[in-house]
């Protein structure tokens, strides 16, 4: 037990012993790994920047090929040339458009790589697809090339910006980059390399990717691993000593003497092991520190010379010489990029204005060594004039020579921006009073008639709102709304230039016999209105009226063309202003329909009873509306008879309004509002319809009416789709006769009447010329129109048998008929001695009461029959 200290110390000793010659061997082991990681670190930054300076070397290549895809292998290897002249790794450039190689260089030694497909290369098929699909450039390699050797492909996918927005995928552009070149410049093959090196991460894909260069067994031999950095991938270098790691430090026998000798003080190894303990853990974290602050560097570097526009420069005072870097040889505009130069080719740059204060400012901060702070223009050598801005300081390294550094940027567009702030600036001072000025013009034409100079509908609202504000008690107002009459006839007969002289010259009437302190305005086309105070006196009204009616009267001469036109005049007022001034407008309107209805050319007060009126026409109007809609309107029938044989030769088909409520109305209770509506053509294509459909129903029940006859307004005559219309029809030639008014002026109708007109009888409808006599139809009107039959108005056969006169009259009617192989009808027979003249004189056929009346379709169709079994009986008696 007296032992029992000391071999508990030999014990606790022995175990300290092995940890302590431990500890300094793995302290060997990091030392070791960290001298490798900094010459592997060096290796790798080379690495970087040889394939990366590569690979920007052609992505200015690939920008060209983007704007021209067209391009032929003349102008690639125009191109191409340049870039090869800046790089010794560069062995080809190829362009494969569709992913299929058209373009190399150099060509001469290449040739065997024209023509290869990378759909069909499965060496290099996936990392071209992978280009394509990323839109992204991928480095490949090292892959065994077509031409021979080894090399690493930069593939950079191409696509075209079309105008709409859209890409479309061009191709690709492959840099290869010899493998051996590359590994020579990096210092991957320096004879004076003691190192073991591999490099993982074929295609770029890091530590996934296999190795391609060195023993890949070093794997297992516990190496150095940096990472290097590729566009759009990484490789993994692998670093060893080239005989592996030492597994004891040379100094272990120093250690174990130091161990004996503590053997005998304890304390000195303990504080000395500790000491070791220490030191490591700060060299440790002071190494880490480094290779973190170094690849914070390195990132910050490659960023910032990627994407800063700023140009970085230095002079150097003693010599002279100017060292550029590439983006100043840009904003200068030289494409050579060279990086040294002289003062010269900056002076020679600077705009003849700007030369003399930029020099005399550089050399005032030389002088001072003080700094700069410069905004010149230069010219560049294609002419383009560009704004930079300049600062530098002055910058003298111990041991070195003065120097200016500083950097240059292109303020170009933030000149132009505030050149164009500063003129934008001037002329909209300048245009201030202008733009007053226009406004006011704006406001006027806004609220006045540009042809007459008067106030317009919108000026007429707001004059009649702050009246209606101002009103007062005892205090009235009047309002006079005049239209012109015949005003359209001027301008369809003698053009609008004739129209707008007669519309100024009414508006100047209007000044001169309105009151001075009344309002005169134009609200529409040949529409206008006066409004004036008014303390009820009508008679006062009535000649303001009568004088506008008589100056409307008085013809205009106009280029030698006397335009006569006429004007009606609605009056409405309110003395006490019971009435809003805007309804009151309303009823000068209503005042003034009723002047026209009059006969025009007259004035109108309005009257409660007028209102009522015009209620009750809106009211048969929007009833008419609605029966149209439902069918409403159906034919009565009226049978026409030979004159001789009073046999059944047809039936007029004549319009009826079955209403509602009123039963069956005739057409002097609705024609005049229906032909105000303008819905004449849409009855007239109803009761056609319905006349087609009676008819055939007559046929199928055994009756047979060989023909009737509807009547037409002139305006569906004046329809260009009348034609079209009646196409769809269904009716036999013969079967159907248009009956026309003679006052539809058949000696100057339109052309268009003229035309449906002759289409009307190309397709079988027969024409007839209603209440002839009554108008003024000529004989060459009659032999244009060729009708088939004349009817003789009811007004000529009433007096026939007391009047020779009235005899003669229809005797010449009958024998113009016969002249022209005009049949002849006499319409209105209720006599049976208007039956034996009208026989005597020769007339054809007869309709009237005497025969029959107007009857709906089954009457007229039991009428037939009934018409024709007596026909027989009397046949039989006769017999």
């Amino acid at each position: 037990m007296t032992n029992l200290p000391a071999l508990i110390f030999i014990v606790l000793f022995i175990f300290f012993w092995g940890y302590a010659e431990d500890q300094r061997n793995r302290l060997y082991l990091q030392e070791q790994r960290n001298e490798v990681l900094a010459q592997a670190s060096v290796m790798r930054a080379e690495l970087e920047h040889t394939v990366n300076a590569n690979l920007q070397l052609v992505k200015g290549l690939v920008s060209v090929i983007a704007s021209e895809p067209d391009m032929g292998q003349v102008r690639f290897s125009f191109l191409s040339r340049a870039l090869f002249d800046d790089s010794g790794q560069l062995r080809v450039l190829a362009g494969a458009p569709n992913l299929k190689v058209k373009m190399i260089y150099p060509y001469v030694g290449n040739e065997s790589v024209i023509g290869l497909n990378y759909y069909e290369n499965e060496q290099q098929r996936d990392a071209a697809l992978r280009a394509r699909d990323s839109n992204e450039l991928i480095l490949a390699g090292p892959v065994d090339l077509v031409q021979g050797g080894r090399g690493f492909i930069g593939r950079y996918p191409v696509f075209i910006n079309h105008f709409t927005g859209e890409k479309t995928f061009w191709g690709i552009v492959s840099a290869v980059i010899d493998a051996d070149k590359l590994y020579e410049h990096s210092g991957l093959l320096s004879e004076s390399l003691e190192l073991d090196i591999a490099l993982k991460g074929h295609d770029g894909l890091g530590d996934a990717g296999r190795i391609f260069y060195g023993d890949p067994a070093i794997e297992d031999r516990n190496p150095v691993r940096v990472n290097v950095t590729l566009p759009h991938g990484s490789w993994t270098m692998l670093v060893t000593p080239p005989k592996g790691w030492a597994n004891a430090a040379p100094s272990i026998w120093q250690l174990r003497s130091v161990l004996l000798s503590a053997f005998l003080i304890i304390l000195l190894p303990l504080v000395f092991t500790a000491h070791l303990i220490r030191l490591r853990s700060h060299q440790n974290k002071e190494l880490e520190a480094r290779e973190q602050q170094l690849e914070l560097l390195h990132e910050r570097l490659r960023v910032a010379l990627s994407a800063s526009a700023i140009g970085v420069w230095e002079v150097n005072l003693r010599t002279g010489e100017n060292v550029w870097d590439d983006r100043t040889n840009q904003l200068f505009g030289h494409e050579d990029c060279i990086y040294i130069r002289t003062a010269k080719d900056w002076e020679d740059a600077l705009h003849p204005e700007d030369r003399m204060r930029a020099r005399r400012e550089f050399e005032v901060a030389i002088a001072t060594k003080g700094h700069l702070n410069s905004q010149f223009r230069i010219i560049t050598p294609n002419g383009e004039v560009r704004h930079l801005h300049s600062r530098c300081s002055y910058y003298h390294p111990e041991g070195g020579d003065p120097k200016m550094v500083g950097v240059n940027w292109d303020v170009t567009e933030e000149v132009q921006m505030k050149n164009a702030l500063v003129n934008a600036k001037k002329l909209a001072e300048g245009q201030n009073e202008e733009l007053k000025a226009a406004h006011q013009q704006i406001e006027h034409l806004a609220m006045h008639d540009e042809l007459t100079g008067l106030p317009n509908r919108r000026l007429l609202d707001q004059h009649l709102r702050v009246m209606q504000e101002k009103a007062r008690p005892g205090s009235g107002l009047a309002i006079l709304s005049v239209d012109l009459d015949r005003f359209k006839q001027i301008n369809d007969t003698l053009g609008h230039r004739a129209g707008d002289a007669t519309l100024c010259h009414f508006a100047g009437a209007l000044r001169a016999n309105a009151p001075k302190q009344g309002f005169i305005g134009r609200v529409g086309g040949d529409e206008f209105v006066i409004v004036m105070e008014c303390d009820g006196n009508l008679n006062e009204l009535a000649k303001l009226a009568e004088r506008i009616i008589e100056a409307a009267n008085q013809p205009l001469n106009f280029e030698g063309q006397v335009c006569r036109f006429g004007a009606s005049v609605g009056i409405a007022c309110t003395p006490d202003n019971e009435v809003e001034y805007t309804k009151l407008l309303v009823r000068s309107d209503i005042a003034l329909y009723r002047a026209k209805q009059d006969g025009r050319n007259c004035y109108s007060f309005f009257t409660d009873e007028l209102q009522t009126s015009i209620i009750q026409s809106r009211e048969l109007a929007d009833e008419i509306l609605r029966g149209i809609e439902q069918q409403q309107f159906i034919p009565y029938y009226q049978p026409q008879f030979d004159a001789h044989s009073l046999k059944i030769i047809g039936v007029e088909a004549l319009a009826r309004w079955n209403h509602p409520t009123k039963g069956v109305l005739s057409p002097y209770e609705f024609m005049d509002a229906a032909r105000d509506l303008n819905v004449m053509d849409k009855l007239d294509h109803l009761v056609l319809q319905r006349v087609l459909d009676d008819m055939a129903h007559w046929r199928a029940s055994g009756v047979e009416v060989p023909n009737a006859s509807v009547n037409v307004s002139s305006s569906r005559l004046e329809d260009e789709g009348l034609i079209d219309t009646l196409s769809q029809f269904k009716f036999q030639p013969g079967q159907i006769t248009f009956e026309l008014v003679e006052t539809i002026f058949l000696d100057e109708s339109k052309k268009i009447v003229d035309e449906n007109l002759a289409r009307i009888q190309d397709m079988g409808i027969d024409i007839d010329i209603d209440d002839f006599g009554t108008g003024h139809a000529s004989i060459v009107g009659l032999l244009r129109l060729h009708p088939k039959r004349l009817k003789i108005d009811r007004q000529f056969v009433a007096p026939l048998t007391e009047s020779a006169e009235q005899r003669r009259l229809i005797k010449s009617i009958i024998d113009m008929g016969k002249s022209l192989n005009i049949e002849v009808l006499a319409e209105g027979v209720e006599k049976e001695d208007q039956v034996r003249i009208l026989r005597l004189l020769g007339c054809d056929a007869f309709q009237g009461y005497l025969f029959g009346r107007p009857m709906p379709a089954d009457a007229i169709m039991r009428f037939v029959k009934d018409h024709e079994a007596m026909a027989e009986q009397r046949k039989i008696a006769s017999l």
